[in-house]
């Protein structure tokens, strides 16, 4: 009688090891390749920091009721046009989005207040023809920054929902919309 002592094949979890560093490799590389944006960066710490801050024996010099105070005078406060704090450009220089047109393009840089009022159903249908960033941005009235709508790298041809924006005060609330992009573009609702 012949007894054959056949060892397990060392394949099985060679392969399950080989699959599981594929995997990895995949998601490691997806990782690496995601594109976003990190704003306008600004210095941490440091002695400009300090000096900005009000300090409490300055609060003396509050100006009176019925005076008007420097905050007023400030960026963003109000009517004079001057740009709301976080703003790419100044308000006055936006070019109107007007309700009825439905189609932008244009090449390169571009700032546009939207006179018309999003909704989160409301969905952009994107194109760029560059080889670099295409970025564009959702803003509010006060300046301050939503959403990116698109940050994308080379030729790109897409959608974007406002709805599936991550806006806290809702899709209603964008009021302006800044695009970057190194070529021909286009937008259309």
């Amino acid at each position: 009688m012949t007894r054959s002592t056949a060892l397990p094949s060392p394949t099985a979890p060679v392969l399950a090891r080989a699959t599981a560093a594929i995997a990895s490799l995949t998601l490691a590389t997806a990782l690496t390749s995601c594109s976003f944006s990190a704003g306008e960066l600004e210095p941490v710490g440091g002695e400009e920091t300090a000096a900005a801050e009000p300090t409490a024996a300055a609060e003396p010099d509050a100006p009176e009721q019925g005076e008007e105070s420097p905050a007023a005078e400030a960026p963003g406060a109000g009517e004079s046009g001057a740009p709301a704090e976080g703003l790419p450009m100044d308000a006055s220089e936006a070019q109107a989005w007007a309700e009825d047109v439905y189609w932008l393009s244009g090449s390169g840089e571009a700032f546009y207040r939207l006179d018309w009022t999003a909704s989160a159903s409301t969905t952009l249908e994107l194109t760029h023809s560059g080889s670099s960033n295409f970025i564009i941005v959702a803003y509010g009235a006060d300046g301050e920054r939503y959403a990116s709508i698109v940050n994308e790298i080379g030729p790109y041809e897409g959608g974007s929902t406002f709805g599936d924006l991550p806006l806290l005060d809702g899709p209603e609330a964008v009021e302006f919309v800044h695009i970057q992009a190194d070529g021909d573009w286009t937008i259309g609702r």
